[in-house]
């Protein structure tokens, strides 16, 4: 059936070149159904659309496109009588030794669908003789320049691809055969079927347009495409993780594999994967410090656990604050930051990358599609206390305090000294949460230092000193004091003498003076409140 479906089309094509060939260039329809699984139109030899809601080169899925120096003097080849195994080779320039093998442009596109990797090929030559050997390789890493004359090293990866596209004069069924670089050779190479792909030459003249470039009457054979399952046709195994980062195409004029090769169109970067990559990163705010935050996960990520810490990061990320998920199969997974470390208060979580990513809480849920790279970034804030001092007299509440020193020392070294102003008031903000220890100085001129004893104040609520202040518990109190001046003075000269002497409630003496003379006097200061007897002894 196939057979005669294509002897069918020949048919039907010759026939419409008769009727419109005075026209110029016309088109070939639809060959048949697209592979199964896709909605490429990988086997009608065009580059239009078909069938609504197809896709074809016009709209490929992941398009890369080389175009082929003119022909002539200045393209360029493998010289040397380079073979397909040989890595060390030389680019020449010059005219394509056989004109059959002089390519114009390629195409290469991709996509996933479910759980099946298509890839979509396509070339057009220059002219349009006979016999005509493509062979795509498409690496995991990058080639060499090869659009400078000269040596080069190929770099090849064990399991890169190379797709022959093999089709004899007179047939526009291509043959495709899939080859894998072993580390040494290309090995034996093993037919595509037709259940896992397809592909077609034009028939007829087609328009051809590859990348959006300027049109191109191809005639007949001069263009052909094809599309691959890569999962069916054993080239990537089910639920493996495959990476292809750069292709290029070379010609061959004969079907030997060990032929020469003619021509080639210079490497084009891809990025085709059939898995994603989820990247967590911590950052702390201000950056850097050092914390470490806990995370679960969902969707089966390994490991299920994990912990970031973005200590010494001011800017840039490190290993320590970034968990990298790569490898991962098309799916929803989800990671969840654990409690708040003291100290620390949830900010943000936000994902970049992908589509259908979502965040609600601490809880991020990434829906992962086949080339996703996702980054999800934690922020957590610092937050920080403060500590506020009140200062009173211990004879009225009413009566505030300046001028009172205290020192405020607390985690990792950290030492303040605090003044009270004429509120009475002192306050330090910025502070980590922890411990800290309050303690009065000195006292306001005129005022007793009531208490040395350093108070225990913990810093454990998000403010600062314009919020709401934590307090040491209970307002310092200093006492008002009391200076004292006795005298006894002796109404006329060579009269009498007097002492004078006086004794706190605990019968301690105070004062200074007092001493026997016609005008003796004592003077006490600095007295705390309290009872205080003085006793003058006047000397007939």
């Amino acid at each position: 059936m196939r057979a005669l479906r294509h002897l069918r089309q020949r048919w039907l094509a010759a026939a419409l070149f008769a009727i419109v060939a005075v026209f110029g260039v016309f088109y070939v329809t639809g060959a048949g159904a697209n592979l199964s699984g896709s909605t490429f139109e990988g086997n009608d030899g065009n580059l239009v659309v078909d069938t609504p809601g197809n896709t074809d080169w016009v709209n490929a899925p992941n398009l890369r496109v080389g175009v082929d120096l003119p022909t002539g003097t200045s393209d360029n080849s493998f010289g040397q009588g380079t073979k397909e195994n040989d890595t060390n080779v030389t680019v020449v320039t010059g005219s394509i030794p056989n004109s059959k093998a002089d390519l114009a442009r390629f195409a290469i596109a991709g996509e996933v669908v479910g759980t099946q990797q298509f890839l979509y090929l396509a070339w057009s030559r220059e002219n349009q003789s006979g016999t005509v050997n493509f062979d795509f390789e498409i690496n995991a890493a990058a080639q060499p320049d090869l659009t400078t004359a000269g040596a080069k090293t190929l770099v090849r990866t064990p399991g890169d691809l190379l797709i022959n596209y093999a089709f004899q004069g007179g047939s526009n069924t291509p043959t495709l055969t899939k080859f894998s670089w072993n580390g040494n050779d290309w090995g034996t190479g093993t037919v595509i079927s037709s259940a896992c792909s397809e592909g077609q030459t034009n028939a007829a003249t087609v328009s051809e347009n590859l990348g959006g470039n300027p049109a191109v009457n191809r005639p007949a054979q001069q263009f052909g495409e094809a599309a691959i399952n890569l999962v069916c046709a054993g080239v990537i195994p089910a639920g493996s993780c495959e990476s292809f980062n750069s292709a290029y195409v070379k010609s061959r004029s004969s079907t030997s594999f060990t032929s020469e090769i003619k021509d080639f169109i210079a490497p084009v970067s891809l990025s085709f994967h059939n898995c994603g990559k989820l990247t967590i990163i911590k950052h702390t705010a201000p950056r850097g410090l050092n914390q470490s935050f806990g995370y679960t996960t969902t969707g089966g990520l390994s490991p299920l656990t994990f912990s970031l810490n973005d200590t010494g990061n001011t800017t840039g990320d490190s290993a320590g604050n970034t968990q990298v998920f790569d490898q991962l199969h098309p799916g929803t997974y989800t990671v969840t930051e654990g409690a708040d470390p003291t100290g620390f208060g949830f900010g943000s979580v936000t994902c970049v990358g992908g589509s259908g990513n979502s965040t609600a809480g601490k809880t991020a849920t990434v829906v992962i599609h086949a080339g996703d790279d996702v980054t999800c970034t934690y922020v957590n804030n610092q937050q920080l206390g403060a500590i506020k001092v009140t200062k009173i007299s211990s004879k009225s509440a009413a009566t505030p305090l300046a001028g009172a020193k205290f020192s405020v020392t607390g985690p990792g070294g950290f030492s303040t000294t605090l003044t009270t102003g004429a509120d009475g008031t002192a306050c330090v903000d910025g502070l980590v949460y922890g411990s800290y220890a309050v303690t009065e100085t000195a006292a306001p001129t005129g005022y007793n230092l009531d208490d040395t004893s350093a108070h225990p104040v913990t810093v454990n609520v998000n403010t600062n000193c314009s919020g709401s202040p934590q307090g040491v518990g209970s307002s310092f109190k200093d006492t008002p004091l009391t200076d004292i001046s006795v005298e006894a003075k002796s109404q006329v000269a060579g009269g009498t003498k007097s002492t004078i002497s006086c004794k706190d409630a605990a019968n301690n003496s105070v004062g200074t003076g007092g001493s026997l003379a016609e005008d003796s006097t004592l003077s006490g200061t600095n007295l705390k409140p309290g009872t205080y007897t003085c006793t003058i002894v006047i000397d007939p």
